[in-house]
């Protein structure tokens, strides 16, 4: 009974603050300026944005191809376009059971889904801090504080496995000497900043002509936005949540508030019709 209030209450808490985002965005924007900025989309900028934003599903498929035991490119790209949208659009993070749903239907134990589960979702963690970092740095014009931020990040995964090789599991020792070797370990780690660089370039360029934003900008607030993604609860499909992310830092940071919130919902809308758009493909053509 206790857990199904708490997960009503978590429910009523995320249609809250997307219905509350709505109302916000229609009070300080209005739909009909939202509406009008459409014309403003570059159709070449659109493709472009769209080919980026699939690399970034490439990258996360090869890092599958490090930890898991599937090798076949196409079932670990369907894997990661079905777990992305499920992400997306369930609530509470529970469209993470998709991961070990399909992986069951490989026939991989659940002891090598999990550790290989955790282990990319503590390097996309990593990573996006990384690029957070980098972009804040890049902010204030900071070069060499970006680059080292990039440098420095992964040797927190390296202090992490090494306090976790005291532990006595077999399967997590067969799985650090098997596949976290220092090479394996520096190539999940720049696919999953590549991968970061490849979809916030991609949200850049979705941007209409009137929302005027640099490269760096929009970065900077791309990282923000998928930090939000950390959070316990969040709006129905990220509707307010990501928002609140990507146009906050740009606000808390003295960017036009009209222009952040605009920006902010083309970068989402994106999103969201990508991730259906790719696992709609993966559902049709890489079934099998």
């Amino acid at each position: 009974m206790k857990k199904k209030f708490i997960k009503l209450f978590e429910l009523f808490i995320s249609i809250a603050v997307s219905v509350g985002f709505i109302y916000l965005f229609y009070v300080i924007i209005g739909f009909d300026k939202f509406v009008s900025f459409f014309s403003q989309l570059s159709i070449i900028n659109i493709f472009l944005a769209f080919v980026l934003y699939t690399g970034s599903y490439i990258t996360r498929a090869l890092r599958w191809k490090i930890v898991l035991s599937i090798k076949e490119f196409k079932k670990l790209f369907k894997i990661t376009a079905f777990n992305t949208v499920f992400n997306i659009f369930l609530p509470f993070r529970t469209g993470e059971l998709s991961f070990f749903y399909m992986l069951k239907k490989e026939n991989i134990p659940f002891s090598e889904s999990a550790i290989s589960f955790f282990s990319v979702r503590i390097f996309d963690a990593i990573s996006l801090f990384a690029v957070f970092g980098f972009s804040f740095f890049l902010f204030y014009s900071k070069p060499f504080f970006a680059i080292l931020t990039l440098t420095l990040m992964p040797f927190s995964f390296l202090v992490l496995r090494y306090i976790v090789s005291f532990l006595k599991h077999e399967k997590i020792k067969e799985f650090q000497n098997t596949k976290l070797t220092l090479k394996n370990i520096s190539v999940l780690y720049v696919l999953s900043v590549f991968t970061f660089f490849l979809k916030f370039t991609a949200f850049y360029l979705i941007l209409p002509k009137g929302v005027d934003l640099s490269f760096i900008q929009a970065f900077f607030a791309s990282a923000a936005g998928d930090l939000t993604t950390i959070l316990p609860v969040h709006g129905i499909a990220g509707i307010g949540t990501y928002e609140g992310g990507y146009a906050g830092i740009l606000i808390l940071f003295g960017v036009d508030k009209e222009k952040a919130l605009l920006a902010s919902v083309f970068v989402h809308l994106f999103m969201l019709l990508g991730a259906a758009i790719i696992a709609g493909f993966s559902y049709l053509f890489l079934r099998k």
